[in-house]
């Protein structure tokens, strides 16, 4: 595989493939925000994740903090229009380990489960 899969967003990232749920794609918002942070605390409190080549790796809270910062850093790439608003959430969920509820709520309308039946 080539070295530029994505680990969570779409269908043929490493999240649809190996686990049967992805972050919706499009550019990087809020909602998506929450949805990647949602799924970083998964790995992190699991102990792995993905890297780009869809191999299990360990996910140690230097990791997850690296992955979880470089969300902002996507938003503003992608000239996101709420991109403080994912730095506030970023860093609340680097502060408590945790979503904010309304962030969880947020990051489930954003994920998507494959269906085993398509």
């Amino acid at each position: 595989m080539a070295d530029t899969n994505s680990i969570y967003s779409g269908l043929r990232s490493c999240y649809g493939r190996k686990e049967g749920l992805y972050v919706e794609p499009g550019p990087m918002d809020l909602a998506k925000a929450a949805a990647h942070l949602y799924l970083h605390l998964r790995d992190l409190e699991r102990g792995f994740t993905y890297d780009h080549d869809c191999k299990r790796i360990p996910m140690d809270w230097d990791l997850f903090k690296a992955r979880s910062k470089y969300l902002v850093e996507i938003c503003r790439k992608q000239n996101g229009g709420d991109c403080d608003e994912v730095e506030e959430l970023v860093e609340e969920t680097l502060r408590s380990r945790s979503l904010p509820s309304w962030a969880e709520e947020l990051a489930l309308t954003k994920i998507i489960r494959v269906s085993r039946l398509a």
